[in-house]
C-alpha cells in the first residue's frame, strides 16, 4: 500500500509541475516542442516509481543516442536566419523570395557557422542587387538564383 501512495504522490506532483510549466510555454514554433517535453516529463513520472522493481531496466543512456538535440538546434537557427533574410528582402521590396540555408552549430563554443545561404527570386529582380542587399544588411554572402534555375 505504501508503494501506491508514493506512486500517486509522484504522479500528482509531476502533473502540478506540468501544468505550471505549460502556463509558461512560449507561443510560436517552439510551443509544440515544449508541449512534447512536458508530455515526456509526465510519462516518465508515471514510470519513475517502478525504477526499484528488479525486472524493470530504467536506463536513459540508450535513449541518448536516439535523440539528437543538435539537429533541433540547427533547425531552429536555420529557421531564424531564413526568417531574418526574408524580412530584410521584404523591407527592400523583394517579395516572394525563397530562402534556404545550411548552418553548423558548435555547442561547446556557442558558435554558429553559416555554411551556405541560397535565395531564389523571380526573374523581375536583379540577382546581384538581392545579393548586395543581403550582404549590406546582414553581412551574409548568399547564392542568388532565379526561381526556375
Amino acid at each position: 500500500m505504501e508503494f501506491l501512495k508514493e506512486w500517486s504522490f509522484c504522479v500528482c506532483l509531476s502533473l502540478i509541475c506540468a501544468v505550471i510549466l505549460s502556463l509558461f510555454t512560449p507561443e510560436g514554433r517552439m510551443k509544440s516542442f515544449y508541449k512534447m517535453l512536458i508530455s515526456v516529463f509526465v510519462f516518465v513520472s508515471f514510470l519513475y516509481p517502478f525504477k526499484d522493481v528488479k525486472s524493470f531496466d530504467f536506463n536513459f543512456d540508450s535513449l541518448k543516442d536516439n535523440v539528437s538535440l543538435s539537429e533541433n538546434i540547427n533547425t531552429s537557427y536555420e529557421n531564424m536566419i531564413n526568417k531574418k533574410i526574408s524580412d530584410v528582402l521584404s523591407e527592400n521590396g523583394i517579395k516572394s523570395a525563397s530562402v534556404s540555408s545550411d548552418i553548423s552549430v558548435n555547442a561547446e563554443t556557442s558558435e554558429i557557422e553559416i555554411v551556405r545561404v541560397s535565395i531564389a527570386v523571380s526573374d523581375e529582380y536583379d540577382k546581384e542587387k538581392v545579393k548586395n542587399i543581403v550582404f549590406e544588411k546582414l553581412g551574409i554572402i548568399a547564392e542568388v538564383r532565379g526561381l526556375g534555375e
